[in-house]
């Protein structure tokens, strides 16, 4: 039996924050971080698996769940939401550091901080479904240099979603109006394996979780008119759904050239794999942070 914990804690700006725990806080400790338009209980069914040997920490993002929902649009950029993420790291470190986990809207958030030269106490990090956005002009770049059309023309429904949510007045009420959860809908009854369902206890719910929608305005046509980020030393791995119809695998792969420490794995399923094959996820987690805590032992030796 694994213990449970709840709590808020107050970021720089004063949001609230709803934080969860699971297992030993003695054991190695991970942090997830959700995407949109979901709360923490997208990692519901990984976590009794992963805290019978590990501490699992997962909190809901501001505009999502039980934090608080700021109105400004300004409230949810990158830089913003990092601050935030490096809050919780702050908070449930206890000197050993995190392995740092993040899906969709959340990975983008783990690439922000992980490749700021002043984040503190990430150990490692696993992407998945959501690649950085300041390294989006340089992949296609270098596809594009290297004449892989295909690779590019992958990325054609990105424009299309992101478009629309990113637009101020239009991308709440998508939200409120049900569109954004049909959609949601539609993509797991499609590319989700029906075998892995246990059922999903909650889906994603735009309706609740309408306000984090702003992340998408604040941050997509800035951050990619003015990508400012480079590598990371932390090592990274990047897990790619194979039937992500939202993130396509191929715009994971190849991050950017001074990430230092990169492996990419297939994973089963589509965007929601997490939720719909969390035994997959949880594999490949477990694998990569018994080699991550490996390496960090041996470092002092060196």
């Amino acid at each position: 039996m694994f213990a449970r914990f709840s709590e808020c804690i107050s970021t720089a700006d004063g949001v609230e924050l709803a934080v969860y725990g699971s297992g030993d806080p003695a054991h190695p400790t991970a942090v997830f971080v959700h995407g949109f338009p979901d709360d923490h209980r997208v990692w519901v069914g990984l976590t009794p698996l992963l805290a019978a040997d590990h501490h699992v920490v997962t909190y809901d993002v501001r505009g999502s769940g039980a934090s608080a929902k700021p109105r400004r649009i300004a409230d949810y950029r990158l830089e913003v939401l990092a601050a935030d993420l490096q809050a919780v790291i702050d908070h449930v470190n206890r000197g050993q550091g995190v392995h740092l986990v993040g899906h969709d809207w959340g990975s983008v958030q783990g690439w922000h901080l992980i490749t700021d030269p002043g984040h503190r106490g990430v150990l490692s990090y696993t992407s998945i479904s959501g690649p950085c956005i300041d390294h989006v002009r340089g992949w296609i770049g270098r596809r594009a240099r290297a004449r892989q059309w295909g690779a590019i023309a992958a990325l054609w429904k990105s424009p299309l979603y992101m478009g629309a949510l990113q637009v101020p007045m239009l991308a709440p009420l998508m939200c409120r109006l049900g569109v954004v959860d049909l959609m949601a809908a539609g993509a797991v009854t499609a590319f989700e394996r029906p075998e892995d369902l246990d059922p999903w206890p909650v889906g994603p719910n735009a309706r609740a979780n309408g306000a984090a929608v702003r992340m998408y305005a604040a941050n997509l046509l800035r951050r990619l008119s003015r990508s400012d980020r480079g590598g990371t030393s932390v090592p990274v791995q990047i897990l790619t759904p194979t039937s992500d119809v939202f993130i396509p695998p191929v715009s994971q792969q190849d991050p950017h050239p001074d990430v230092r420490t990169v492996r990419v794995e297939p994973v089963v399923g589509g965007h929601w794999a997490p939720a719909y094959n969390p035994s997959a996820i949880t594999s490949h987690l477990e694998d990569w942070i018994t080699q991550q805590q490996t390496r960090q032992a041996r470092e002092p030796e060196r």
